[in-house]
């Protein structure tokens, strides 16, 4: 369902570097966009290696009542979490659990082989770089969405939700349990599909599942939940005050409504591989992370080893050997983070109402993010809404 917005991309190369930023002038620019798209509301922000130069905010969090999206609005940020991955897997590195060589199956406590590979070696290296040859069943993936204490049953789309992205009284909504049923034979999601027919390290198949399986790797290791690892080791360093992968209170009473194209709101939801796309955080935290990361690129962080820094950003594929089956605007990885073919750095992000998208330009230390409440295309048969897509252009082309 967290499927990359390569059809957005291509417009993303053009922002290169900002010198002098004319706070008023965007800003009217932005809310004259603003007024005459269809978003309910979106967050925007330009940083540098020294801190955050712009950030605003445009239209609603909440559009039946008049509740405006503000800097402290809390909303899923989808795919942009798996950087965070891989910053997670970059501090088990500097605290010695394993390397990016570590066979996951000395780690994990059930064994991941694919069937048509019996002998290869999955390491760590090829799960956060997609080319591990796990593959996503959209028929389990799409369902691994459930409702919690904060799910509004009177959103319009609730039944709807529950339809499509969810299963009644299942039993495995624990990370560990789900993943044991995805890949043991004996599980009850497993099949052989669930794995590339091509060898090792040469395809690329970008898996949630697989992403999210890295992530357990950091559970098991640390002895403690993905998400309090993150809170030990990035949110608390960073002081993201607002930040997690778990709903709280306070992070549900700040949480925006999320949208389709109708405006018509979804529940609040949770997911069972929550790594891979369900940081729920604010566009002042984000902000936050995506210093400290340029910060690390230039090697004046102490959030990671400056070479466990190298390593996060380093490029994992020589320009002769790239992966079969790649995006050849988005050529390259880091550890979870996506290469654009005119060397932009970051992440995109589009689920269950809502739309993301996070970069730096490793040349100039600038970076951009841009989070709204609603979705570019619908999830459930993937029809894409041009409209919303021509009007975030021009609001990416406005943070030039």
């Amino acid at each position: 369902m967290k499927k990359l917005l390569f059809f957005l991309l291509f417009f993303i190369s053009i922002v290169n570097s900002f010198s002098q930023i004319n706070a008023v002038k965007t800003t009217k620019s932005l809310d004259s966009l603003y007024q005459s798209s269809q978003f309910p509301g979106f967050a925007v922000a330009m940083v540098d290696e020294k801190g955050i130069k712009y950030i605003n905010t445009f239209g609603y969090s909440d559009i039946k009542n008049k509740i405006r999206y503000n800097t402290t609005s809390v909303q899923n940020i989808a795919s942009i979490s798996k950087t965070f991955i891989g910053v997670a897997i970059m501090k088990c590195v500097d605290l010695g659990y394993f390397n990016l060589e570590t066979n996951i199956n000395t780690i994990l406590p059930f064994s991941v082989i694919n069937p048509n590979f019996k002998t290869d070696t999955i390491k760590i290296k090829h799960l956060v770089t997609h080319t591990s040859g796990i593959i996503d069943n959209e028929e389990v993936y799409s369902k691994s969405f459930y409702t919690n204490k904060y799910s509004d049953k009177e959103s319009q789309l609730y039944k709807r939700f529950i339809k499509l992205a969810t299963i009644s009284g299942r039993d495995d909504k624990v990370l560990s349990v789900f993943l044991n049923n995805y890949f043991t034979e004996n599980g009850s999601y497993y099949k052989t599909t669930n794995f590339s027919p091509r060898p090792l390290g040469t395809e690329y198949n970008y898996s949630n599942i697989a992403s999210a399986l890295a992530a357990y790797l950091v559970e098991i290791k640390s002895g403690m939940s993905f998400d309090l690892f993150c809170k030990k080791y990035i949110f608390e360093p960073l002081k993201m005050t607002t930040t997690s992968f778990t709903f709280t209170d306070e992070i549900a009473q700040k949480h925006v409504k999320i949208y389709n194209y109708k405006n018509q709101f979804y529940p609040l939801y949770s997911e069972i591989t929550y790594p891979d796309g369900s940081l729920k955080t604010t566009i002042e935290d984000l902000s936050l992370y995506l210093v400290e990361m340029i910060k690390g690129y230039n090697g004046n962080s102490t959030l990671l080893s400056s070479q466990s820094f190298k390593t996060l950003f380093e490029k994992q594929f020589s320009d002769e050997n790239l992966p079969t089956n790649n995006d050849q605007k988005e050529p390259n990885s880091g550890v979870f983070w996506r290469y654009r073919k005119n060397g932009l750095i970051g992440h995109t992000g589009g689920d269950i109402g809502v739309s993301t998208f996070m970069f730096f330009n490793p040349k100039t230390s600038t970076g951009r993010i841009f989070l709204t409440n609603t979705e570019f295309d619908n999830p459930f048969n993937r029809k894409n809404n041009t409209k919303l897509i021509e009007e975030f252009i021009s609001i990416w082309k406005i943070l030039e």
